[in-house]
């Protein structure tokens, strides 16, 4: 289906690109390495206009402080301890449509990560540490409408692509010591991504909800990440020159597989609440942030959670 917008409905349809972009997964650890489950891609269900560009800034700030097992909260100890991450992840984002109905993007990120845990050896309790910021796993997608001709009946669509192991894994501390694999910027995986979306409009309310599934198909020394399955559900409601936003974005991981894994400390079931804002910078910028909190966390053994994230940036398009 191809459209032809007003400048109102221009504006509108700008405004669902607030809507956030970047990565889409959380992927929890024992050390808790992660990244945002916000769901960036409502503009990807609204038809394109030819040759249009995009490009997306985002920050996604994670502090995962408190162990956990189960659904239950515990208090650290054992021979090995975790006690913290700050993930503080850079994304930028370049899509470009080829078509109104076909859109192609690339999202690369940077992870900016400092962990602490202590080795309890007899008794003596040794802080272990790592601090960097490198280039992570990149991601390539492609987005492909399939229907509809009338926007207030909804539009579906199915999106693919790859995640390619560029990311580092073999980085050390200042002691030399290599951190765990589910620490590492990257997983050392090719990774095949697929899924479907849906959106419409009720009244002034934008609906919109997706579906993706991330699984390895090849591994890089003894370790393999869990498949990933998330379903998000957002709406969309204008505020005057603001638009308020909310997800439910609901997640499912496997563990992980490999002698450099740890299979019996990663997977779980999450489902998180994210409410926020977007603002109109100018006429082909926008500014958004959300806030992402967990409403349910069921973890496999042991591991670091947190009890709230933010993410914010800014999109552009020329």
């Amino acid at each position: 289906m191809k459209m032809r917008f007003s400048g109102r409905s221009r504006r509108l349809k700008y405004s669902a690109m607030c809507a956030l972009w970047g990565i889409h997964g959380l992927a929890f650890a024992s050390c808790g390495s992660a990244f945002c489950t916000v769901n960036t891609d409502w503009d990807t269900q609204a038809p394109w206009e030819n040759d249009a560009t995009r490009l997306d800034l985002r920050m996604e700030y994670i502090h995962q402080n408190q162990p956990r097992s189960g659904t239950d909260k515990v208090l650290g100890g054992g021979h090995h301890q975790e006690v913290e991450t700050y993930n503080r992840n850079w994304v930028v984002g370049l899509s470009h449509a080829l078509t109104p109905d076909w859109n192609l993007s690339v999202q690369i990120p940077v992870v900016s990560r400092d962990h602490l845990h202590i080795h309890n050896h007899h008794g003596v309790p040794i802080p272990e540490s790592w601090d960097f910021t490198r280039l992570g796993d990149i991601r390539m997608l492609t987005h492909i409408r399939l229907d509809t001709s009338v926007p207030s009946q909804g539009t579906f669509g199915l999106l693919g692509g790859i995640k390619l192991p560029t990311g580092s894994i073999d980085v050390r501390n200042n002691d030399g010591d290599v951190a765990e694999r589910s620490l590492q910027p990257g997983s050392g995986s090719t990774d095949l991504i697929a899924g479907g979306f849906v959106s419409g409009r009720f009244a002034q309310t934008d609906w919109h909800a997706q579906l993706r599934w991330q699984h390895a198909v090849l591994e890089r020394q003894n370790y393999r990440p869990g498949d990933q399955l998330g379903l998000d559900a957002g709406i969309r409601y204008p505020l005057g020159p603001v638009q308020a936003l909310a997800q439910i974005n609901l997640l499912w991981r496997g563990h992980d597989r490999g002698a450099d894994a740890e299979p019996a400390d990663s997977g779980g079931r999450f489902v998180f609440f994210s409410p926020g804002l977007a603002l109109p910078i100018g006429r082909n910028m926008q500014a958004f942030g959300l806030i992402q909190l967990p409403l349910y966390q069921n973890v496999r053994g042991v591991q670091l959670t947190t009890d709230w994230a933010a993410t914010a940036g800014l999109t552009m398009r020329f």
